[in-house]
């Protein structure tokens, strides 16, 4: 999955953002996780799917380096 973008979009008024790890819906404004890489902010469904991202970034997005 490289290349990932942090898509946004809104349903019945909320608004969303997708996990780059596992793809679920997330609530920007109180999410259960998320991590800033290289200026941006990542936001994660669970505590676990951060710590999978911060193993591999690269693996979630394209242009990430350590």
């Amino acid at each position: 999955m490289s290349g990932f973008s942090m898509t946004s979009f809104e349903s019945a008024g909320q608004s969303f953002v997708v996990d780059p790890v596992c793809e679920m819906k997330v609530n920007p404004e109180h999410p259960p996780a998320k991590i800033v890489v290289q200026g941006r902010t990542y936001y994660f469904c669970s505590e676990l799917c951060k710590r999978l991202f911060e193993r591999e970034p690269g693996k979630y997005i394209g242009a990430v380096k350590d």
